[in-house]
């Protein structure tokens, strides 16, 4: 474990930073929503049937079909995503300065993000990307990065 490592701490950080995945991937596909054959569910509304149903905390021991009979929905989107600081900024910049600009890597995000159908919880779509964040950027940059990839390639866009 890291030095100073609080483990209370650590499970508030990775539940925000949830959150605001959620969050931002919501508003990411709203502002696109036009371009879209599908529409999708306001996270207000999805996070208040799961807290009423008792699955908020807990989502990881559901299926996809029990999650979308609970919602109403067609199907499910789930992602994870994986944030690791790999570096100080002190020594990213040191690199860039001395190596060249985009050697100072300091973190690495992966997203995986998934459909799965109401029906069977049947897999629909996979999407799977991992991005560096250099000392240039920060973690919501990235996360927006990750995003457009996403709107690239989500396959419910209209011809």
């Amino acid at each position: 474990m890291p030095k100073n490592f609080n483990e209370v701490a650590n499970k508030e950080d990775e539940k925000n930073l949830g959150m605001n995945m959620q969050s931002g991937l919501y508003t990411y596909l709203l502002r696109k929503s036009s371009d879209y054959t599908v529409s999708v569910q306001d996270i207000d509304k999805t996070n208040a049937l799961l807290k009423k149903n008792g699955i908020f905390e807990i989502l990881d021991e559901q299926s996809s079909d029990e999650i979308a009979k609970i919602l109403g929905v067609d199907a499910v989107i789930k992602c994870s995503y994986a944030y690791e600081k790999t570096g100080s900024e002190g020594v990213a910049i040191v690199k860039s300065l001395l190596i060249g600009f985009g050697t100072g890597k300091v973190a690495t995000g992966e997203l995986t993000m998934q459909i799965n159908n109401a029906k069977d919880g049947g897999l629909l779509w996979r999407f799977y990307k991992q991005m560096n964040e250099d000392v240039m950027s920060s973690p919501s940059a990235m996360m927006e990065r990750m995003m457009r990839k996403v709107g690239r390639n989500f396959p419910y866009e209209k011809d």
